[in-house]
């Protein structure tokens, strides 16, 4: 069930305190109540609507051991009063579904030791605090691959929407795609302050290609990049879904969340007893995203775009493997060595070759 932040003030008080759930065991009759806190409309047709996706799968697996309650668009500043009221209408497993929500997440789940939280992303757990994400940074290498491959200006378009690291490392690891083809390749951004806001990223697009751009990536949520790199006769990469429809003759591929089987296995994880605080960032082998079939491409793109994901998803192309250069000309780590996980994490400077500056 999806609803909104009105609705669920006015279900207040329905169902069992989640502090009353602590030793019940779930069954039928008694379902695990699932909170789903969305940091965009469901039909954004990029990161809420995969999350929605997640959502509708677990139910679909698990049948009336469970029963959800999702709150689309959640601003930040509304994100406690919506998790709290979630946890009094009896939610004993939340997933708040945004990197803005790590933060407010850490800060409130100690307030609601009886509630098991999961956040899409983040740096660190406690102890009912999980984290989960996915290596999109592989399936951004492959774009750069690609967008070196089909652009002529040798300018690549991104748009961006906040200067944190999930963002600025994937901004860096198109860059590295770009330069494994190209050395020549440039990468432009432009900051639109927010994951999903349909106008602003069109802006951005149209600024980006009125900049020589001629291939568009995005780190936002919605089709609306595509559908101006469509009319203004560019490339461009879908976010989050499939968004082959949005664009038939500008779109390359996609990046796919699927979330379904991650959050199958975490309601069953506190329904029998066994969830633990983890700590997930699965890559292009582990299922948790796919790339979308590639369009508009040769042959022999396509097959260069093959192997390079195949060699992502066995391990033996890394792409945070050195020499890696701030765009002052300083090296991070010389060839021979690789950024763990930790230091991809915390990523704040762009590598050389990015014209980019992080916004104020």
């Amino acid at each position: 069930m999806s609803i909104t932040r009105r609705q669920l003030v006015q279900g207040a008080g329905a169902f069992a305190s989640a502090a009353a759930l602590g030793d019940r065991a779930f069954s039928q009759a008694n379902p695990l109540n699932v909170g789903f806190v969305l940091i965009g409309p469901v039909g954004d047709f990029g990161w809420s609507t995969m999350h929605d996706r997640g959502r509708r799968r677990m139910e679909e697996v698990l049948g009336s051991a469970v029963r959800s309650t999702q709150v689309e668009s959640v601003a930040p500043p509304d994100f406690d009063r919506v998790v709290n009221q979630l946890a009094r209408n009896g939610a004993r497993l939340i997933f708040t579904t945004s990197f803005s929500y790590f933060q407010p997440t850490v800060r409130v789940a100690p307030t609601l030791p009886n509630v098991f939280f999961e956040n899409a992303t983040g740096t660190s757990t406690l102890p009912n605090l999980s984290i989960y994400n996915s290596r999109f940074y592989e399936g951004r290498y492959v774009q750069g691959v690609i967008a070196a491959r089909k652009s002529k200006s040798k300018q690549i378009g991104y748009i961006a929407s906040f200067p944190v690291p999930e963002v600025i490392h994937a901004i860096n690891t198109v860059m590295r795609g770009a330069w494994s083809v190209d050395p020549a390749m440039k990468v432009r951004v432009v900051w639109v302050g927010a994951w999903f806001n349909p106008g602003r990223e069109a802006e951005a697009a149209r600024a980006l290609i009125d900049q020589g751009c001629d291939v568009l990536c995005q780190h936002t949520d919605s089709p609306a990049p595509l559908q101006v790199a469509e009319e203004r006769r560019v490339f461009g990469f879908g976010q989050a879904s499939d968004m082959t429809r949005f664009a038939p003759k500008a779109h390359l591929t996609s990046s796919i969340n699927n979330w379904g089987d991650y959050y199958v296995s975490r309601a069953r994880a506190v329904i029998d007893g066994s969830w633990r605080p983890g700590d997930v960032w699965g890559g292009l082998n582990s299922g948790m995203f796919s790339l979308a079939p590639f369009t508009n491409m040769t042959p022999e793109e396509v097959a260069e775009a093959t192997r390079v994901r195949d060699a992502l998803a066995a391990g033996t192309l890394h792409p945070f493997d050195g020499p890696i250069v701030r765009q002052d000309g300083t090296t991070v780590i010389p060839a021979g060595q690789r950024l763990n996980d930790a230091q991809i994490r915390s990523q704040n400077y762009f590598y050389r070759g990015i014209e980019a500056t992080m916004p104020g």
